[in-house]
This record gives structure tokens, C-alpha cells and sequence, in this order.
């Protein structure tokens, strides 16, 4: 190692600018709207205790800004995401990504949702200032909700433990 500065290097430099600018993160792929999409927005749906303390959640569609509102022990927080686009916010809902060694306090969260099939909703939570991203999946069946949850990476399993959720007879 000298403690001289590298020559410039144009070539690399434009290279590497080209890469990045063509770096994207890619929506979940499926369809903008379903079937069933009227009858679960607004509907809270009860989970059982898990690690995530996430205690009940519900979907609002009809918004101009679609969100998952999640009541967790510390209280009520919204995630705000796009359909086959991203919505940025700060310190929301996280899937339990926060937990990583590099994640800081209040993480930049980027979401983005689709219908992937007629019943399941996919909801990818991007930390875009990080390496981390966690795709779940909201499968409706009647009254009964499945949660299926996959990170990018993780310090052992990626799949999440699956939560089960139904639906509150009145909110």
C-alpha cells in the first residue's frame, strides 16, 4: 500500500455508475386487485402470540395510500405500501428485520404489495439503507388469515415462523 491516491480511472468509474444506476429491487409480481379485496380491507384480524408481537393487524385498500395498520404492545402503527409501485416511510412495521446487528433505530422502509393469487396478498418490506428485505404472504380463507414470512438473508432459517390469524366478530 502506498499512501499516494489511485489515478483516476474514467472507464471503471463510468462502468460502475452505469451498474448501479441500473440496480432495482423488484415489486412481487401478481395483479393490482382481486375478488375478495373489498371484503378483507378495513377487517381486523387477530394473531396469536409470536415472537414478533405483532397482535392483530388489519389491510385499509380503499385508501388513495392502501396501509397495514398492525397493533403490536407498544400500540398501533401503520406501514404505508404501493401497488406495483414503493412507498417510503421511517420507523413503521419491519417484519422483525429491525433485530439484525446492522439495521439502525427507525429504519427507511420502502413496501410494496400485489395479489399474487386471488386469496393471498404478497407484501415485500424492503430496509432500502440496508442489505435486508422480507417478503410475507396474507392468505385469506373466510374469516381465517395465514401469514407466511421469508427474509433475504438471515443468522439461520430465512422462513419465518408462519402466524395464524381470525377475524374479530366486531371491532
Amino acid at each position: 500500500m502506498k499512501p499516494a491516491r489511485l489515478p483516476e480511472n474514467t472507464a471503471a468509474r463510468r462502468q460502475l455508475q452505469t451498474r448501479l444506476d441500473g440496480l432495482r429491487v423488484s415489486f412481487p409480481s401478481g395483479s393490482p386487485a382481486s375478488p375478495i379485496t373489498a371484503s378483507v380491507s378495513g377487517k381486523w384480524f387477530e394473531v396469536a402470540e409470536n415472537d414478533r408481537d405483532v397482535r392483530a393487524l388489519s389491510f385499509d385498500f380503499n385508501s388513495p395510500s392502501p396501509n397495514l395498520a398492525i397493533r403490536t404492545g407498544a400500540g398501533e402503527i401503520r406501514l404505508p405500501f404501493g401497488i406495483n409501485s414503493w412507498v417510503k416511510s421511517q420507523g413503521t412495521f419491519t417484519n422483525g428485520l429491525d433485530r439484525f446487528l446492522s439495521v439502525p433505530a427507525n429504519p427507511m422502509v420502502a413496501a410494496s404489495g400485489t395479489w399474487s393469487a386471488e386469496n393471498t396478498f404478497t407484501l415485500k418490506i424492503v430496509l432500502y439503507e440496508t442489505p435486508f428485505y422480507s417478503t410475507v404472504n396474507f392468505k385469506f380463507d373466510g374469516d381465517n388469515l395465514v401469514i407466511d414470512s421469508e427474509q433475504n438473508v438471515a443468522f439461520g432459517p430465512t422462513k419465518m415462523t408462519q402466524l395464524l390469524g381470525k377475524a374479530r366478530a366486531t371491532e
